[in-house]
C-alpha cells in the first residue's frame, strides 16, 4: 500500500495538471489575461477590502490548524510543501476565475443580488469541494461546510473590491498555501470527520 505522503504528492500532482492545463488554455488564448483579472488595478483596492480579505484568510486557517496534519505541514518545506505552493497557486488563480469570476459575473448580469451572488458562490465552491471526501462521507460533508464559507468570503471580498479578482486570488493562494498539504493529507489517512478531526 501507498504512503499516506506518496497519496498526497499524487493528489496534489493531479490537482496542478487538470487546473494547471484549463489554466494555461486561458492565459494562452486570452488578449490581456493578468489586466483582465485585476492586477492591473489592485493599487486602486480600498483598505476596507484589504482588511476583509486579511480576516477570511485569518479566519480559516485558524479554523484549519485545528487539524493536526495541517499544523504538523504549515511551515515544514519539503517536497510535498513544495507540490502544495505550487497546487495553491495554481488552484487560487483556477477556482476564483471560475467560481468568482465567471460565475458571479454571471449571476450579476442574470440581476441577482450581491447576497444571493455570494451564497451561489459559496455552494458552488463547496459542493466543488465534495471530492475531498473520497469515500468518506463525513470527509466529503466537513469539506462542503466549511469550503462554503470560505468561498462566501471569497465572494464577499470579490463585491467589496469591486469585482477585482486579483484580490481573491492572493487571499485563496495564501489559505491553501498554509493548510496544503495537510488538509488532503487528512483526507487520505480518513481522519476528517463531520465537523472535527477523527482521533
Amino acid at each position: 500500500m501507498q504512503s499516506a505522503d506518496n497519496q498526497t504528492l499524487k493528489v496534489i500532482s493531479s490537482i496542478i495538471l487538470v487546473q494547471g492545463g484549463i489554466l494555461l488554455y486561458w492565459i494562452i488564448t486570452s488578449d490581456n489575461f493578468f489586466g483582465s483579472i485585476g492586477f492591473a488595478t489592485l493599487s486602486n483596492v480600498g483598505i476596507v477590502s484589504w482588511g476583509i480579505a486579511a480576516l477570511v484568510v485569518i479566519s480559516y486557517v485558524w479554523g484549519a490548524s485545528s487539524i493536526s496534519n495541517v499544523r504538523e505541514h504549515m511551515f515544514k518545506f519539503n517536497k510535498l510543501k513544495y507540490l502544495a505552493l505550487l497546487g495553491a497557486l495554481v488552484s487560487g488563480f483556477f477556482e476564483e476565475i471560475l467560481i468568482r469570476k465567471i460565475l458571479m459575473d454571471y449571476l450579476q448580469e442574470e440581476g441577482f443580488s450581491d447576497f444571493i451572488q455570494i451564497i451561489i458562490s459559496g455552494i458552488a465552491f463547496g459542493t466543488a469541494h465534495l471530492v475531498w471526501g473520497g469515500k468518506a462521507l463525513s470527509a466529503a460533508i466537513n469539506a462542503t461546510f466549511y469550503t462554503f464559507f470560505l468561498g462566501s468570503g471569497l465572494a464577499l471580498i470579490y463585491i467589496m473590491s469591486d469585482r477585482n479578482l486579483a484580490l481573491c486570488i492572493i487571499a485563496h493562494t495564501i489559505v491553501t498555501g498554509l493548510i496544503e498539504p495537510g488538509l488532503i493529507k487528512s483526507a487520505v489517512l480518513n481522519k476528517l470527520g463531520y465537523l472535527k478531526e477523527r482521533t
